[in-house]
């Protein structure tokens, strides 16, 4: 602690002016208008006259970051440079650490000097001000530039400070593919470059906004997991947007990084976003450590449909309240400030429904349950309670908030509780049917598969919703398979037709190569050709390949990002897998318990649930 300075520390988070002795600010840990807040540089220490709290550094960071304390002396030791021993871990991990934060701290000032050069920097800047984005805003959240080249940062100052595995370490660099020849290349390359940092300001990734007129498909690109960064655990803006956050409780949700700039820029400092990743439950352990409620704020498109259900799911099994707002209209969170200013913004977010509510409007409108239509209303509640029923398979839910649970969709649905508790009990966990050959045999007749309705009063859900829009993409974009063959199969898609459509697609690219959405879909009408993929001889799925792709079309027409849609849609079928076969596993194990099974057979079955989990950090860090 005798390597901090607590007027510095402070100072990151809270505006001090010299009084007297002491320095004074406005608390960070409640809410007031006249600075009661004071901090002593020769006792090291700290006192509020407003709320009372007091504390040295180690309790500022305590108090701030809602950690214990070992946690906050972690984050004291990190900050001064300070190696903590760690019992059984890796002296390597602790060197890892500190050049990854170094690497990034310097690839930092490099992104910022490049855009503020006069030639190279120009395109970018003009950028930014034709999106309202101001000089001190820029420098606020340190947005630099990557200019175009493929070793611009290799061949610049971090080249001569930082050997290449450090830089690749850090995710700054990528390596060459080693039939191409051995060496490393720049991981972005004409990109607005956003750092990305942890709660305590330290630059931990980057995130890169593909400049205008480039002609690479990927909008946004993140860092690589590194030792410091995984995005499904990583909240961007939360370092600015922390005390705010802490002062109302409440932490805004926005989709994209010049969603949470401009938000900012137009006074709404607690908003925050989750990198363009359906939110996790680190998302929201993260932020419920400074807020008792989380409003998301998303278009209604298919990602954010998705992200509504994530929602519901996570606010039966996370004890703080999920929120979901909307414009209302096709608005950027900037235009909607900029057409009805901050109050109109935090009147919409006070007002905004929590996540069951929301859900139950949205189902109740999409049915049209709402003007007597009994079956619309019918559907309307079987598609709510499969939803939350699924919900609460996922994971453990406390009883006290599943009983409030069920009082609150008890009053939307106009079901008693107990017909309630007996519908819910009898939901099932989604199950994948047994695939038994990935593409039938030639000449082997397939068997058609059943026709069971696709849609339940006219609207897919959102598992059929994620599965038709990755189809959709990669059926009109080939070039995007390789992504998606990364983390997700065949398998992974529970409807027959569309699985058996990802088949035939996963073998041709594996036989074929990328195919021209045309001659493929000649191919799958064509029962006279002789091809693996003719064998199939279904016009069923040339139908559902002209669906999904005239879908994904309908959404582009109206300016979706493929990007962050693919992203959504890619986590939502993976953690849905993960999720099951999590539970499954922990089903064995439970009923091994009881019948008494050998040791040996229990530990295995832990290994397995141990190697599922890193099989999952593995695949996420591909996406």
């Amino acid at each position: 602690m005798a390597a901090t300075d607590i007027v510095q520390l402070i100072g990151r988070t809270v505006s001090l002016k010299k009084r007297g002795r002491d320095f004074v600010g406005l608390c960070p840990f409640h809410s007031e208008k006249t600075p009661s807040f004071h901090v002593n540089p020769a006792r090291q220490f700290y006192y509020c006259y407003g709320c009372k709290a007091a504390g040295d550094a180690i309790n500022f960071v305590k108090q701030r970051d809602r950690v214990e304390f070992m946690d906050a002396l972690k984050s004291l030791a990190q900050d001064a440079g300070i190696s903590i021993p760690k019992f059984g871990g890796r002296r390597e991990d602790v060197s890892e650490t500190a050049v990854v934060l170094e690497a990034n701290s310097s690839a930092t000032m490099f992104f910022e000097n490049l855009l503020q050069d006069p030639a190279r920097g120009k395109a970018a800047r003009e950028y930014l001000q034709s999106r309202g984005i101001t000089p001190e805003t820029a420098r606020t959240f340190r947005i630099g530039l990557a200019v175009e080249g493929w070793d611009t940062l290799l061949r610049g100052p971090l080249g001569q400070k930082f050997k290449p595995e450090q830089l690749h370490l850090a995710g700054l660099v990528k390596q060459r593919d080693p039939e191409k020849g051995p060496g490393f290349y720049d991981t972005f390359r004409n990109r607005l470059m956003f750092p990305i940092r942890d709660p305590n300001g330290r630059v931990i990734a980057f995130g890169g906004r593909v400049m205008p007129g480039s002609q690479d498909p990927a909008k946004y690109l993140n860092s690589p997991e590194t030792p410091l960064f995984s995005k499904s655990r990583c909240v961007y803006g939360l370092d600015l947007a922390r005390q705010r956050i802490v002062e109302t409780q409440t932490a805004v949700v926005v989709e994209g990084y010049t969603d949470v700039v401009m938000a900012h820029q137009f006074g709404a400092t607690n908003a925050v976003s989750i990198l363009g990743t359906a939110m996790t439950e680190q998302h929201v352990q993260l932020l419920r450590r400074f807020a008792q409620r989380i409003v998301l704020l998303f278009d209604p498109d298919t990602a954010g449909e998705l992200a509504v259900d994530r929602a519901v799911s996570l606010f039966l099994t996370q004890p703080v309240e999920i929120a979901i707002a909307t414009f209302g209209e096709d608005l950027d969170p900037d235009e909607y400030l900029l057409k009805y200013g901050l109050e109109a913004w935090e009147k919409l977010i006070a007002s905004a429904p929590e996540a069951l509510t929301y859900k139950w409007k949205q189902l109740v409108k999409q049915f049209s349950a709402d003007d007597g239509n009994l079956t619309g209303q019918q559907n309307a509640i079987a598609a709510y309670l499969d939803l939350i029923g699924q919900a609460k398979l996922a994971g453990p839910v406390d009883p006290i908030r599943w009983g409030l649970v069920l009082s609150q969709v008890g009053k939307l649905t106009g079901i008693p509780t107990e017909q309630l508790q007996k519908r819910l009990s009898s939901v099932k966990p989604a199950t994948k049917r047994p695939v038994e050959a990935s593409v039938p045999q030639p000449n082997m007749p397939a068997p058609m598969p059943s026709r069971e309705p696709r849609r339940r009063g006219g609207v897919l859900s959102a598992r059929d919703r994620a599965e038709c829009w990755i189809l959709g993409v990669i059926l009109l974009e080939p070039g995007r398979w390789q992504r998606v063959q990364q983390v997700i199969g065949p398998e992974d898609f529970t409807d027959d037709r569309r699985r058996r459509l990802a088949e035939v697609y996963w073998s041709y690219q594996r036989d074929e190569g990328e195919p021209v959405f045309r001659e493929l879909l000649t191919l799958l009408g064509d029962d006279s050709n002789g091809s693996q993929v003719a064998s199939v001889r279904s016009h069923d799925l040339r139908e559902l390949a002209i669906e999904v792709t005239d879908e994904v079309e309908g959404f582009a027409e109206r300016q979706t990002d493929f990007e962050s849609t693919l992203a959504t849609a890619i986590d939502y079928l993976q953690q849905n897998r993960e999720s099951h076969e999590k539970q499954k596993l922990i089903s064995t194990l439970n009923r091994s318990t009881e019948e008494n099974l050998g040791d040996d057979q229990q530990v295995d079955m832990l290994r397995k649930l141990q190697e599922q989990a890193k099989q999952s950090s593995a695949k996420r860090s591909m996406m």
